[in-house]
C-alpha cells in the first residue's frame, strides 16, 4: 500500500515525466494504421474528409503541440495539466470544425488486459467529455483503448509507467 510521503514522490516523479514529455521537441502525429484486434473502439462516425497532414493553414499555428495527456494511476480523472492541454484543443478545434481527431486510451502494463482495456476507455471517455463539455462535436470525436498494448515506454518503474497512463490525441 502506498504511504502519503510514496504518493506525494510518485506525484512529483509523474508531473516530471509529464513536464519533460511536454518540453520536448516538435511532437509528430502519426496516423494510426491499425491493426490490432485489441482494440476496442466506440462512437465511430460515418462521414469521411480529406486529411489536411502536411498542409499548412492559418489555423496551424494556434494547434497544441502536445499530443497526449497523463493520468494518475488507476484514475481516468484529469489533473490541472491534462486540463490546460485540453482547453487548447477545445479552442482550437472549435476553430476548425471540420477536423476530426481519435483519443486512444492506453494504460501502464500493471493490471489484468480486460481491466486495463477498461480503464484505458475510461481514459479516452473522459477526455472526449472535456472536449465535448467545451463545444468541441461529439461527432467528430471517436475514441479506443488500446488497454497496455501501445506502450510510449517499454521499461519498468514508476516514471515509464507515468508516460503510458495516457490519452494520446489523433488528427485525422
Amino acid at each position: 500500500m502506498f504511504t502519503n510521503r510514496s504518493k506525494s514522490k510518485t506525484v512529483m516523479i509523474a508531473l516530471a515525466a509529464a513536464t519533460m514529455l511536454f518540453a520536448g521537441c516538435n511532437k509528430h502525429v502519426v496516423e494510426s494504421t491499425d491493426s490490432n484486434t485489441n482494440a476496442t473502439p466506440t462512437h465511430s462516425s460515418t462521414t469521411s474528409t480529406p486529411s489536411t497532414h502536411g498542409v499548412s493553414t492559418s489555423s496551424d499555428a494556434a494547434k497544441p503541440s502536445a499530443t497526449a495527456v497523463h493520468f494518475a494511476f488507476d484514475s481516468a480523472a484529469l489533473d490541472g495539466a491534462a486540463q490546460a492541454t485540453l482547453e487548447a484543443y477545445a479552442a482550437w478545434l472549435n476553430a476548425n470544425s471540420s477536423t476530426k481527431i481519435t483519443i486512444e486510451g492506453n494504460c501502464d502494463q500493471r493490471g489484468s488486459r480486460e481491466y486495463n482495456l477498461a480503464l484505458g476507455q475510461q481514459r479516452a471517455d473522459s477526455v472526449r467529455d472535456y472536449l465535448t463539455a467545451r463545444g468541441v462535436n461529439a461527432s467528430n470525436v471517436d475514441t479506443v483503448s488500446f488497454g497496455e498494448e501501445r506502450p510510449a515506454c517499454s521499461g519498468s518503474g514508476n516514471a515509464c509507467w507515468a508516460q503510458n497512463r495516457r490519452g494520446d490525441i489523433v488528427i485525422r
